[in-house]
């Protein structure tokens, strides 16, 4: 029987000052009062590049699970291991945990986890919750690959089944699994036409795009609108337009960042070199031109917003201060080819919150806020209220390891 590895965790308060060359400002939540991480190691190995939350063991505390582990809450002092764990060389390639989703897949009312790993070399595994026992988890083959960077898993369709966004076959589309039948391997189900789409597609995300109540899919070169009727659901309408020119970004978020009634779209420009953007939606009844607005450029720009750093490879959007308004979560990916490879690898390992402000002129701007400069993120972050006292809270995995920011 495996006992739970106990973790005793190192914690650093960090209090908005601005670490290395990166400058950043401070910031008061909705009270006026100062915004402050508590900083969390809860590992200093290299497991994984992704992380997320769900109450694993229904104690009604959320934990955190990221790579083979999942760590207790509300303290995160014991870590859970699921299935072998295994620390990789940081320098090496990314791990086969790239991605975590926590999702009842069984049926039986305990909340499992599926990791998704390189989308070349591994099968998507689901990892059934045994309850009380102890020991590695029976895993179950969801999937072949699953393509595409920045895959999520959602209701896309409104079935009230959850589904993984994807690329298989040359089509955009969904895996999911068939609650009748949990234990058997998912099915693709496309939603658009065939075209040459590189398995390491950049540029993905779901929201509302055209507000009818329905989630579309986005992605870096356009948006697939939902049909109002399931009748012919696989031939989603392509409303072509590239929004970043460089080589596009992570997740993507349908926002309406200005306040003018509409969806503007959130991303990287490019997630292995510089650059964070907002696309101003500006032809409301096609929904289908938007005009870029940068949020961060490279380093010549940093006077004009305040910091620079590359590879934005995991972005996450939610109320950091409480004031009603969606800001942006993202920090630098450390390594993703390796200590030589990509732009400025050598750079400090940063987390950033960017405040959204709307000014009174009409015009929108994003602040720059430095959580932390020594873990970076991989390619999926966290930022949800762990702890249930109110405040967003964030989760990064890196190849420097695994990191919880207690806001305080």
């Amino acid at each position: 029987m495996k006992r739970p590895l106990t973790v005793w965790l190192s914690s650093v308060l960090l209090v908005g000052i601005a670490f290395g060359n990166e400058p950043a400002s401070s910031s008061t939540d909705a009270t006026g009062d100062a915004i402050r991480f508590k900083r969390l190691v809860l590992s200093d190995r290299y497991y994984c590049d992704g992380v997320t939350s769900g109450d694993i063991d229904g104690d009604g505390d959320a934990d955190v699970v990221a790579g083979p582990y999942w760590y207790a809450g509300p303290d995160f002092q014991v870590a859970h291991a699921f299935y072998q764990p295994v620390a990789l060389p940081p320098a090496e390639s990314p791990s086969n945990s790239m991605f975590s989703f926590v999702e009842d897949f069984s049926g039986d009312g305990r909340p499992d986890i599926l990791v998704l790993g390189r989308v070349h070399k591994h099968q998507a595994i689901w990892y059934e919750n045994p309850g009380k026992t102890e020991g590695l988890w029976k895993g179950h083959v969801a999937f072949h690959r699953v393509k595409g960077e920045s895959p999520t898993l959602v209701d896309l369709d409104g079935d009230g089944v959850s589904q993984v966004i994807c690329h298989w076959d040359g089509r955009w589309g969904s895996i999911q699994p068939d609650p009748s039948r949990p234990t058997e391997p998912w099915r693709f189900i496309p939603i658009g036409a065939a075209e040459d789409w590189p398995q390491f597609y950049h540029g993905q995300g779901v929201g509302d795009v055209n507000r009818d109540g329905k989630p579309d899919l986005i992605l870096n070169d356009g948006w697939y609108e939902q049909p109002q009727s399931a009748a012919g659901a696989s031939d989603w309408a392509f409303h072509r337009g590239l929004f970043s020119k460089g080589r596009g970004g992570a997740q993507m978020f349908a926002q309406d960042v200005d306040g003018d009634g509409d969806q503007d779209i959130l991303s990287a420009v490019d997630a292995h070199g510089w650059g964070l953007a907002w696309y101003e939606q500006v032809d409301s009844e096609s929904s289908s031109e938007f005009k870029e607005h940068l949020i961060m450029g490279d380093r010549s720009a940093i006077n004009r917003f305040g910091v620079a750093f590359t590879q934005p490879h995991a972005l996450a959007s939610a109320d950091i201060n409480g004031d009603g308004l969606p800001d942006l979560v993202t920090g630098k990916r450390r390594w993703a080819h390796g200590p030589d490879g990509d732009i400025d690898p050598g750079a400090p390992p940063v987390v950033y919150w960017f405040e959204l402000q709307r000014q009174s002129d009409g015009t929108v701007r994003y602040v720059p806020h430095l959580i932390d400069d020594e873990s970076g993120v991989g390619v999926q972050i966290l930022a949800t209220d762990l702890n249930q006292d109110g405040r967003i809270d964030i989760a990064t995995a890196s190849k420097l390891g695994t990191f919880v920011f207690l806001q305080q």
